[in-house]
């Protein structure tokens, strides 16, 4: 597409017109029509300088041209709330009038796509964004300790929002907020939701969003694996995704024999239904009750072993298909253990075992005890005397250890140190006591030392965000490490002389082991540059 570089006034900054075509009416009113990069304008003949009709591209949801036996050459706007802009080109040459129409629509082609390109592939991140800003919202508004140091740290400059969250708290109740995020489901409408829309050039062109292709992937295991080996080695995405919608996933009346022999899903889904129908089989199957077998139950009075009348061939295989869809999407959520060890033989025993025993009927006295096995007999023997002979002697040293307490005398204390003595010197450590409480600092306040402590959890986290990019390696970590100097010398001369300052003088002498941390990470940020200077 080339663009036309043309001064007016309604016009924005980096936007261009693309094509300019005249004598185009709207409701019977002449005027002109332009093709820009963001959008499709009108203005009126009499006053160009003003637009009448502009529709941004994400506004338009498909383009209509008149049939050819039509009288007049018209070309329609269809917009995503159902209404509908019809242009009529009204050339004075009456063979330019068809030509300047498809030259309009030729051009809205290639911009409405790459439209919806460019919507889709912000869909998911625009989706991602939101999901984390709710999260990041709902600790902020749970937290009172975060939302104080988010207020502190961010809204004060000292970090910034993306250093915030990736501290070891923050990331840690993030972590946490995802692990109780419920995990999305997938909607049994998911192929319905790429919708066929049929351009200017009579073609069929699906929505495919990176939302569906991934729901496919989870319902149909064997197109995943298809994909990753035929994409890009064999065929293009866009061959892929064509056989597919041509496939029998898609076609209710599909069958193989109208199928094409260069087709990629040609006895795939008939393997995708055989995979799941033995999971179907293995999944809660009681083996006390065959439902495979059908003469279990011909006999059986009003059961419903109808003969079906095959008027309608194309009944049955679309209940299937549709089953096989609905036990695809139930089975992407469901944990089944198909390695299970037990055999069918076991399993039948258990479950007789369990219909024809009762626990409150059985006879406890006659219950068969496990016996005990002695398999190393003589180090065992050993070991137990051992044991004995220790235990004799633990015995001896009690016995021995009362009989000196009994004999003990008060009276041997005072060959150590005389009574006066002892008296001295409990007096002289009282005074000593005394004199220390006198001088001693008074504890802060309950309010104080919530503030002190708040501020010595958020100098904390820069630290740590500090001292994790030592070693400094690559240059993604020099980056961070003096972002995080520049935080912790804010943090120093604004948050903690702010907390210092608020406090009596008595206090803030609390606050200078933080001042000390903070010194010794700015002195190791100055070593480095030194060393690096050097380099």
């Amino acid at each position: 597409i080339q663009s036309n570089l043309r001064m007016l006034p309604w016009l924005n900054c980096g936007e261009n017109v693309l094509l300019e075509i005249n004598n185009v009416k709207y409701k019977k009113e002449s005027g002109m029509l332009f093709i820009t990069i963001k959008r499709v304008i009108w203005t009126h003949i009499n006053n160009s300088a003003i637009p009448t009709v502009q529709y941004e591209y994400s506004q338009i949801k498909a383009q209509r041209i008149s049939p050819d036996s039509a009288s007049k050459i018209r070309l329609q706007l269809v917009l995503h709330d159902d209404t509908a802009v019809t242009f009529h080109f009204d050339n004075p040459v009456v063979e330019l009038q068809k030509a300047e129409r498809e030259k309009v629509k030729e051009i809205l082609v290639q911009l409405l796509n790459k439209n919806k390109k460019n919507n889709a592939k912000e869909e998911p991140s625009k989706k991602q964004i939101s999901r984390e800003l709710e999260m990041k919202q709902k600790i902020l508004q749970s937290s009172e300790e975060m939302f104080v140091m988010y207020k502190t740290l961010v809204s004060g400059g000292i970090i910034s929002a993306e250093d915030f969250w990736a501290i070891p708290r923050a990331e840690t109740m993030l972590l946490a907020e995802q692990n109780q995020l419920q995990p999305v489901g997938i909607s049994s409408a998911f192929l319905s939701e790429a919708r066929p829309e049929v351009d200017g050039c009579n073609a069929i062109q699906y929505n495919l969003t990176p939302d569906i292709i991934q729901s496919i992937f989870h319902t149909y295991p064997m197109i995943k694996r298809r994909y990753q080996e035929l994409v890009p080695s064999k065929i293009t995405e866009k061959g892929f995704w064509t056989s597919f919608f041509q496939s029998q996933y898609f076609h209710k009346n599909k069958s193989s024999n109208n199928c094409q022999k260069n087709d990629v899903f040609l006895e795939l889904a008939q393997e995708d239904e055989e995979t799941s129908l033995q999971k179907l089989l293995m999944d809660d199957r009681d083996p006390l009750l065959d439902i495979s077998d059908p003469n279990n139950f011909l006999n059986h009075e009003g059961y419903g072993m109808m003969q079906h009348s095959n008027d309608e061939p194309g009944v049955k295989p679309l209940v299937r298909k549709y089953n096989h869809h609905g036990f695809m999407i139930c089975q992407n959520f469901k944990k089944t253990d198909l390695n299970c060890s037990k055999t069918v033989d076991i399993v039948k025993k258990e479950q007789l075992k369990a219909m024809t025993s009762q626990n409150d009927l059985v006879n406890f006295d006659k219950l068969n005890h496990l016996p005990l096995h002695l398999s190393r007999s003589q180090q065992d023997e050993r070991e137990s005397i051992t044991y004995m002979k220790s235990r004799d002697a633990t015995i001896q040293a009690l016995q021995k250890t009362k009989s000196e307490l009994k004999s003990f005398s008060m009276h041997k204390l005072y060959e150590c140190i005389s009574p006066n003595k002892a008296y001295e010197t409990l007096m002289n450590i009282a005074d000593h006591s005394r004199t220390n409480s006198s001088n001693s600092i008074p504890k802060p306040g309950s309010s104080t030392m919530e503030e002190i402590r708040l501020c010595y959890l958020n100098s904390s986290q820069i630290l740590c965000h500090f001292w994790m990019c030592f070693p400094v390696t690559n240059a993604l970590l020099e980056e961070k490490v003096t972002r995080m100097a520049e935080s912790i010398l804010k943090c120093k001369n604004v948050a903690l002389q702010d907390t210092i300052n608020r406090l009596p003088s008595k206090d803030g002498k609390c606050l200078k082991h933080l001042n000390d941390q903070l010194d010794l990470a700015l002195l190791t940020y100055e070593q480095w540059l030194a060393k690096k200077g050097k380099r």
